[in-house]
């Protein structure tokens, strides 16, 4: 995958002033770490209803996934702080698929899917977070 290096991907615990954090400055327990950009992928609905008439209507709200080839554990753990458990509530800034640079800000559900992270010593492969419930700003 090549990663999308656009500085506008951000996260934060509230979406106004300096609540939204660049991934390349997340500022975490008075540190800075800087999380490399990820590949994002955006579906502006949750799920496929299938119609009499055979066409395909898009339900729900629409999700985001970040993915990243590798990424450091200190990277990991950086985003690990937006959500200690499962599930967290925050604040993204994301691509979506509007056009090639398109972004918005949306309050999402940011699900965190230890069950599938391939671990290595010092960082992840293939490691994915989740946000689903995504509300544009």
């Amino acid at each position: 995958m090549i990663p999308d290096y656009n500085p506008d991907h951000k996260i934060g615990l509230v979406s106004s002033g300096s609540g939204l954090m660049s991934l390349s400055a997340l500022v975490v327990s008075g540190s800075t770490v800087s999380v490399s950009y990820p590949k994002s992928t955006y579906t502006p609905y949750s799920s496929e209803q299938q119609l009499v008439s055979g066409l395909v209507r898009g339900v729900g709200y629409p999700t985001a996934t970040w993915i990243w080839s590798v990424i450091t554990r200190e990277e990991r753990d950086a985003l690990r702080s937006f959500c200690p458990n499962k599930s967290a509530s925050v604040y993204i800034r994301t691509k979506t698929m509007d056009s090639a640079d398109s972004y918005k800000t949306f309050s999402a559900v940011m699900v965190w899917d230890t069950e599938n992270e391939q671990r290595d010593t010092q960082r992840r492969v293939e490691f994915k977070v989740m946000f689903q419930r995504m509300v544009a700003l």
